[in-house]
């Protein structure tokens, strides 16, 4: 048991890259359309494999020698696309957007300033249990505050991200011992910052759209 307990945090960190790999691995068989039954299986052999040695090394080791630890919202995502994604057009519903802008804000504000790029360290407030700072208390607050207006508007994905992203801290998921690292990691930062973008310009589109066609809303 305590074994287990101890492997914890490389089972996870392990496991969240093979989901993100299984969900690469699908989003790239649905975008040619191939049957998503088959797709989906392709993709759980994909996750088993990925746990196979070879050489004393597996798959996940050499990723997480590139990518280091996902983040608990990353794994998230991950298990979202797996159990949703039904097509080779894959949209982010309006329920699942502010998720995404929330992690391309925070990560604007955060990298930056954790680089030394201000007069502020925001990664020394994510030491929740070994800091006094009113600053760390301030962020929990905030955190809160972002748990319920998510209920509020029945952001589910958002949401469950935020109260697992927190379970996962309390219960030293990963080997970090800063909260931040359990919220968002650079490539959910990129991803998030990229499909921000896009649906910032296709919304100023169909606005565009909108105004030159106004009879369509009446429609």
């Amino acid at each position: 048991m305590n074994s287990l307990l101890l492997n914890l945090p490389q089972f996870t960190a392990l496991s969240g890259l093979s989901l993100l790999l299984s969900a690469m691995v699908l989003r790239l068989l649905l975008q040619f359309n191939l049957n998503k039954t088959a797709a989906r299986s392709i993709a759980f052999i994909t996750f088993v494999l990925s746990f196979i040695t070879i050489s004393g090394n597996s798959i996940t080791i050499y990723l997480h020698g590139l990518l280091n630890d996902l983040s608990i919202s990353s794994i998230v995502l991950s298990i979202h696309y797996l159990i949703t994604a039904d097509n080779s057009s894959y949209r982010i519903s309006k329920q699942n957007i502010p998720l995404f802008y929330l992690i391309a804000l925070s990560g604007l504000f955060f990298y930056p300033a954790a680089l030394g790029l201000g007069m502020v360290d925001p990664y020394s407030w994510g030491f929740i249990h070994h800091s006094t700072l009113l600053s760390s208390l301030i962020f929990i607050s905030l955190l809160a505050i972002l748990i319920i207006f998510a209920f509020i508007k029945q952001y589910n994905l958002l949401l469950l991200s935020l109260i697992l992203c927190l379970a996962g801290y309390q219960f030293r998921l990963l080997e970090s011992q800063n909260l931040w690292d359990y919220l968002f990691d650079p490539i959910i930062f990129i991803y998030a910052l990229l499909i921000t973008i896009a649906h910032f310009f296709i919304t100023g589109q169909n606005n565009d759209t909108t105004e030159k066609c106004p009879e369509k809303l009446g429609k």
